[in-house]
């Protein structure tokens, strides 16, 4: 027997909730009880009824208190309530309608199981946060003190633990991250400034060398072919190296390049230099004037030096950036004293006089191109370091630059018709640019000297930080981890052995545990509950024994009554098993309006068969007869013995229609049943007489089969080895 009593150790500190358990669980209790005593339907009835009042009281006040505390788990609360009110109608009618044992020791334990839940876990869980509600709002704890105790109850102690370690390491990673993201950010400002560099210098390259083709060209074209053709196809040879060079700088940059300013730069310049290769391959080949020759090279080297100027526009530090503005600087300044020189050289070859030199118009863009030259290096002494500055000396001295200029004009232009030399003059202006050359070249290099030692200072910091980074994970990496079980496998030890009493195992001692500390308490807490409850299984194992005993005695009646309800000879359930279940049955339809339909069948000439094979031959008959019936219809059926060679088959949920095809089946299956006795085959026919209940008929269970009597009645007059449906 299970037995419930209200113990003390089930309070939760609400005498309303708590009144309500005792009230409960005392119905309970009657209900067990009424299950062990085969109490009669009426006291079961009314055992139940109090349940399903006492119960729904119940859930009405605990949901109430949910509410008025905000719990987050009312709506599952409620659910479990309505689910345990909607479970006790079943429970009562299985009691009602069971005559096994099994079935109302399930139910009682269901029962048990429920209060052990409700009580113990469930409501236990809501009020624990219901005093955690109450002590909070009426405390005057600190902020500091309530966050402790929030951590505490939705934080457990590993996650606190790994938290408590990971903060200074979270901290040192966000450090170190932002270092070593200024440091990735000063990486590639350097790693662009590197490819900036050498872009420049392969421009720088490229355009003086076109700067030079394009002088020679304008020379050679003006003095009718006779004059500097081995140099100008010196510097086309080298022209040609500069654009393969450059060509092969961009493509190596474009696919590692990721700056859009720049990628757009190289997928441009590209364009650009095919221009210039379509446009130096027709030079030579056709008639062009030296206007257009010079406007053309003037279009295609200030297209490169633009696209140049512009790359001074990506985000870089400002020291480099002026380097960048200060080597475009130089640059421009060079391409305009080419142009100056091959304006100045057609100039010469012109061959004009004083007056009418001075008032062409080339004269006056010699000295437009002059104030370009001034402010290109004023621009140069803006952004250039003092270094830079006195390497350039003289040539990016304004006042000397304009000087130098002046006394070239005068001394190779100025002068009377006969004593202009043009070869001076682009001699004079070309060394000038050489000199701007070298200085440019100068700076480009120390420009890409400090920017890999930069970037070996970057890469050397980078290492330097990871190496930090490193060593202080792993060093609190070991320090957490030792830490954390010194604080968890004591925990998990006593875990486990708790976990060990609760499936009955009590032998797990723990002893080598000596500190004093809350630990310590915890172990010492353990062995003192092991204890009592070792001392309290050896009380229930001589309650347990005595039960067993009892629950022997009801299985070997159980199973006496089981035989009592068989036909000894086929196992089929006898008449009065069958009238028992078939007022079930009745009933159920009645409640669920549901069909019920009954087959009564008779083995034809079955008094034959006994006087032909004897009572041996006619037992097997009824065996076989039976398994066949069995065989043929639903699991849902009943099939029993009501007579010497008389069957009844109840159908439940089945109607007329459905009950013929069944009838039709068993029918044939028996006609084609070939009953195996000594040597012989015994063939057998059977006739069946079918009826449906009807509940506007309100047939009781005799009524019910004498109706399906006069089927099988009918069947027999027909000729046998038939169904016939009654016609109620």
């Amino acid at each position: 027997m299970i037995s419930l009593k209200w113990n003390e150790g089930m309070c939760v500190g609400i005498d309303e909730i708590d009144a309500d358990h005792k009230k409960i669980l005392s119905i309970i209790s009657s209900i067990i009880e009424a299950i062990d005593t085969n109490a009669n339907a009426e006291a079961i009835e009314q055992h139940f009824s109090e349940l399903t009042f006492y119960a729904a009281t119940h859930f009405k006040h605990e949901e109430a208190l949910m509410q008025s505390m905000k719990f987050g788990d009312l709506i599952e609360h409620q659910q479990t309530h309505q689910a345990f009110l909607d479970k006790i109608p079943e429970l009562k009618e299985q009691i009602l309608n069971s005559e096994y044992t099994d079935s109302t020791e399930q139910i009682s334990q269901f029962l048990y199981d429920w209060v052990i839940e409700h009580i113990l876990i469930s409501d236990m869980d809501f009020v624990h946060a219901f005093h955690s509600t109450v002590k909070h709002s009426l405390s005057l704890k600190t902020i500091f003190q309530r966050t402790s105790e929030w951590l505490s109850y939705r934080v457990n102690i590993s996650k606190r633990l790994l938290i408590t370690s990971l903060l200074p390491i979270i901290g040192m990673l966000i450090l170190s991250f932002i270092t070593i993201k200024d440091n990735y950010q000063q990486y590639k400002n350097m790693q662009l400034l590197e490819n900036l560099t050498h872009i420049v210098q392969q421009v720088n390259s490229l355009t003086h060398s076109l700067q030079i083709e394009r002088g020679l060209l304008s020379s050679y074209i003006s003095s009718d072919y006779k004059r500097f053709s081995k140099a100008l196809t010196a510097r086309q040879y080298k022209s040609n190296q500069d654009i393969d060079e450059f060509l092969t700088l961009l493509n190596s940059r474009m696919a590692l390049l990721t700056e859009p300013t720049l990628v757009k730069f190289i997928k441009s310049t590209k364009i650009d230099i095919a221009e210039l290769i379509t446009f130096r391959s027709t030079v030579m080949n056709s008639e062009i004037t030296d206007e257009k020759m010079l406007a053309d090279y003037n279009a295609i080297i200030a297209k490169l030096l633009s696209r140049v100027n512009r790359l001074s526009l990506i985000e870089m530090d400002a020291q480099f950036a002026n380097n960048i503005t200060a080597i475009n600087a130089m640059v421009g300044l060079k391409e305009i004293l080419g142009q100056q020189r091959e304006t100045g050289t057609l100039l010469i070859d012109d061959h004009l006089t004083k007056p009418e030199l001075i008032n062409s118009e080339r004269y006056k863009q010699l000295y437009m191109q002059l104030g370009m030259q001034v402010n290109a290096i004023f621009v140069f002494n803006y952004s250039a370091t003092t270094k830079q500055q006195l390497a350039c000396a003289n040539l990016c001295n304004i006042t000397e630059h304009k000087a130098f200029i002046n006394k070239t004009i005068a001394d190779f232009m100025l002068q009377p018709e006969t004593r202009q030399n043009g070869q001076f003059w682009f001699i004079q202006l070309t060394n000038r640019i050489d000199g701007i050359k070298l200085v440019t070249d100068n700076i480009i290099r120390d420009l890409e000297a400090k920017t890999k030692l930069r970037l070996h200072k970057l890469e050397q910091r980078f290492y330097w930080v990871l190496i930090l980074i490193s060593s202080i994970v792993i060093f609190n990496t070991l320090l957490f981890t030792v830490l954390y079980h010194s604080v968890i496998t004591p925990i998990r030890r006593i875990t486990h052995a708790l976990k060990q009493v609760t499936l009955g195992r009590y032998n797990q001692q723990i002893n080598d545990y000596s500190s004093s500390d809350e630990i310590g308490a915890m172990y010492d807490a353990y062995e003192t509950l092991r204890r009592k409850l070792l001392q309290a299984d050896m009380s229930k194992s001589m309650i347990k024994r005595q039960q067993q005993s009892l629950l022997d005695r009801r299985k070997e009646r159980d199973k006496y009554r089981e035989l009592a309800s068989r036909d000894t000879l086929t196992g089929a359930l006898n008449r009065r098993k069958f009238n028992h279940i078939l007022k079930q049955e009745i009933g159920f339809a009645k409640q669920d309006k549901q069909k019920l339909s009954l087959l009564l069948l008779d083995i034809d000439h079955f008094k034959n068969i006994n006087d032909n094979f004897g009572h041996a031959g006619g037992d097997q008959v009824l065996l076989d007869f039976y398994e066949t019936c069995f065989k043929s219809v639903k699991s849902s059926d009943v099939v029993a013995r009501i007579g010497g060679e008389e069957f009844a088959i109840l159908m439940p949920e089945t109607n007329s229609a459905q009950a013929k095809i069944i009838a039709e089946r068993v029918r044939h299956n028996i006609s084609e049943l070939k009953v195996a006795y000594g040597q012989d085959h015994i063939r057998l026919t059977v006739s069946i007489g079918l009826a449906q209940w009807h509940e506007r008929d309100s047939l009781n269970a005799q009524e019910f089969i004498t109706h399906t009597d006069k089927a099988l009645y009918q069947a027999k007059h027909a000729g046998r080895n038939c169904v016939k449906i009654s016609s109620l």
